[in-house]
């Protein structure tokens, strides 16, 4: 029998498909959002799906239609939306009251009425230390309340075998048994970290046995060339699979499907035809340099490095660097999906900004399979009752 999950605050499932990965089975997923949950329906017809405010749900009503008694169910995950901490926000609109601070409490009320053995609440890491802590605090306060073992930690899923350098928070919670964050199994220079320079070389010399960060060529070098605008039509793969990250995502795939090139207007054209790998807005001529820009932004990947985070707005070469390396487009929805590390047989549905928005607000599913991983581990010793 599988190990049995439900997730709250789904989006179009990359939590969802990480617990997959590692052998669990969703029950129940619940979004606001009907065109994630439109994704995530093609993907996992088998789950009941439910697309309503969660605010708006009775869980003790959905635990009964669900026909589960308390404590049966193996995990409650989710990520209850994080706008109101996030640092992408201006700090002018960011206040404790927001009523996207609030969803964590709901979650918690699902907690409270479902008793599943394990819990886990993903979020920015912002959340962690906003407003002094206040968050996290209650959070861990209230899963104490409840019987639960809880621990929690900021990961950045580069360390994960993910090609890209994206952190998130993650709260663990236990009814049995006492758990563990997974250790590192990738080492290398992910730049934003401060940290990263001595904690790598530590890892270097700690771990011999560990892999270097999974790059965008792992990633996506044998995905078909396409211009600005351009579909790829044939579907089939052009060439084996030349690294064992790109076989992963093959895994059980038999075509290559929402590899599409946005259109680029006339200026974002001429913006990446004169800048080469790596190189951005700080390097156009001045004739096409914009006034204005975020960091990173009109930038082309490097190959040989991981790729930044994969945001909402990955569509729009002003947002961040996603520029493809070496061709003259944005990176297509699929090479977005691969960087985020969903497999190549999980299917986005919806316009080009709604998949982007599906990818960028998830999380990266190998990250939520060590997670996913380590609670089965935890779950096959015997009960520390």
């Amino acid at each position: 029998m599988r190990h049995k999950i439900i997730d709250l605050f789904a989006g179009a499932g990359g939590l969802t498909t990480g617990f997959h990965m590692a052998g669990f089975e969703s029950l129940c997923a619940v979004d606001v959002n009907s065109k994630a949950l439109a994704t995530y329906k093609h993907n996992y017809p088998n789950t009941k799906i439910i697309n309503q405010d969660i605010r708006q749900i009775s869980a003790s009503e959905l635990r009964l239609a669900l026909g589960l008694e308390r404590e049966e169910l193996t995990v409650l995950i989710g990520g209850p939306p994080c706008q109101g901490f996030s640092r992408n926000i201006p700090a002018g609109y960011r206040y404790l009251n927001d009523s996207r601070n609030q969803l964590y409490r709901t979650f918690l009320e699902f907690v409270d009425q479902f008793r599943p053995l394990y819990v886990v609440m993903e979020n920015v890491p912002e959340i962690l230390k906003a407003y002094n802590g206040v968050i996290s605090e209650e959070i861990t306060t209230q899963l104490e309340l409840l019987g639960y073992k809880v621990i929690f930690a900021s990961l950045n899923a580069a360390h994960y075998g993910i090609p890209q350098t994206r952190s998130r928070a993650f709260f663990l919670a236990s009814l049995v048994h006492s758990l563990h964050f997974p250790e590192p199994t990738h080492f290398g220079d992910i730049r934003s970290d401060y940290r990263t320079t001595k904690s790598c070389n530590q890892l270097n010399l700690l771990e011999p046995n560990m892999s270097p960060l999974v790059t965008v060529r792992d990633a996506i070098g044998d995905l078909p060339v396409l211009d600005a605008g351009q579909r790829y039509e044939v579907e089939i793969y052009p060439s084996p699979p030349a690294t064992t990250y790109q076989a992963m995502m093959r895994h059980k795939s038999l075509k290559i499907v929402n590899h599409v090139a946005r259109a680029l207007t006339p200026i974002q054209l001429s913006r990446v035809r004169v800048l080469r790998e790596g190189q951005d807005a700080r390097d156009l001529p001045s004739e096409l340099a914009p006034k204005k820009h975020y960091s990173g932004a009109y930038g082309r990947l490097y190959w040989d490095k991981p790729a930044r985070t994969i945001t909402r707005w990955v569509f729009h070469p002003g947002s961040g660097r996603f520029f493809h390396p070496t061709q003259d487009r944005t990176i297509t929805i699929r090479e977005a999906a691969r960087l985020h590390s969903y497999p190549d047989n999980f299917h986005f549905l919806g316009t080009y900004t709604e998949m982007a928005s599906q990818i960028g607000e998830s999380v990266p599913p190998l990250l939520g399979k060590v997670i996913a991983s380590s609670i089965l581990q935890a779950h096959v010793q015997k009960p520390e009752y």
